[in-house]
């Protein structure tokens, strides 16, 4: 088969689009206000992304790996008691790495931060709150409702 034969004309070049495939992706895709916003406010960085949302779910597979390493190991040489320990004291040093990373802040459901034993950290070191609350800007964000203190 020739390439004379193909059913669009030589003025395309090989892995280039069709003209008319172009016009239609552009009109079916973003609206004009769509792409001034992504222009303006292109979201997150590839970096904030990837700590505050996109790790979450590998530490979370690291931590069940942990956790299984930890309950096989205790049940090949049959050691209840030791498992029971040691996988608790696991669990809890996952959950304040956790807290560590990801502590959401809150003020408002939780009041004045005092830190304790479930609560340590005030908020987490990749948390999306932390610039803000860093700057000491903690008004409620936008779109978080009303204000709880203009109520009786």
């Amino acid at each position: 088969m020739s390439s004379n034969n193909s059913p669009t004309s030589g003025s395309v070049a090989f892995g280039e689009p069709d003209p008319e495939d172009r016009e239609e992706r552009r009109r079916l895709g973003l609206t004009e206000k769509e792409r001034e916003a992504l222009i303006h406010e292109p979201g997150p960085s590839w970096r904030e992304w990837f700590y505050t949302q996109a790790f979450r779910w590998w530490l979370g597979l690291a931590f069940l790996i942990i956790d299984a390493w930890i309950v096989a190991g205790w049940l090949q040489v049959n050691a209840w008691l030791p498992l029971a320990a040691s996988l608790v004291a696991a669990i809890y040093l996952e959950f304040l790495l956790w807290q560590y990373l990801w502590h959401v802040y809150n003020p408002e459901l939780r009041g004045k931060f005092r830190p304790s034993w479930h609560s340590p950290f005030e908020v987490g070191r990749w948390s999306p709150d932390r610039e803000r609350v860093l700057r000491g800007d903690v008004s409620p964000t936008p779109g978080s409702g009303p204000d709880p203190r203009e109520f009786l």
